[in-house]
């Protein structure tokens, strides 16, 4: 049984439903709330499995670790004889590791935890852009300096925005590292 499992939420949940889970489980199992010595028992070793998998999801690091590492179990490699392509320039070297950690597996790129950017900073750059070209276009077309004003400051609002979100999410990152 895995950590996810011991505290009944799924592989994509938040560290809020994490946390959440993991309350009510030690609530309902820790040993200072049974009566007899055989469910004490019982709950003792239930409190340990629950503590194990809370030690290892509450911590950002380690669930990212745990999480490739079920995915690693989950996809094995293939095995047997396969056609290997050429090598490319960046694939040529490879550096040798003979530390007995898990893995790590250079295709997976994908997030450990959802992007925390708000909606409206993703799309207002290219909004702002796009509005801002066609204000400039249409101001230089027709004579009206306004729009072309307009159309220069809505691009340097897009440009200002752009850089600004990952900024905001790094910031968002940081907030929720503090207060899971």
């Amino acid at each position: 049984m895995g950590h996810y499992e011991v505290l009944g939420v799924t592989p994509n949940a938040s560290m809020e439903e994490i946390r959440a889970n993991y309350l009510a489980h030690v609530r309902s199992t820790h040993p200072d709330v049974q009566t007899n010595a055989e469910e004490r028992e019982g709950a003792e070793e239930a409190m340990r499995t629950i503590n194990a998998a809370w030690a290892v999801l509450s911590d950002v690091n380690e669930r990212s670790v745990y999480d490739r590492e079920r995915m690693r179990r989950a996809h094995p490699p293939v095995t047997g004889p396969t056609f290997t392509a050429p090598l490319v320039a960046e694939e040529a070297f490879r550096p040798f590791d003979d530390s007995d950690g898990p893995s790590f597996d250079e295709r997976d790129d994908r997030p450990i935890t959802p992007a925390r950017l708000p909606g409206w900073l993703v799309m207002a750059p290219s909004v702002l852009l796009l509005g801002g070209f066609g204000s400039m276009v249409f101001g230089s077309m027709v004579g009206i300096g306004t729009f072309v004003d307009f159309g220069l400051f809505a691009m340097l609002a897009a440009g200002t925005l752009f850089l600004m979100a990952p900024l905001v999410a790094l910031g968002a990152s940081r907030r929720s590292d503090r207060h899971p």
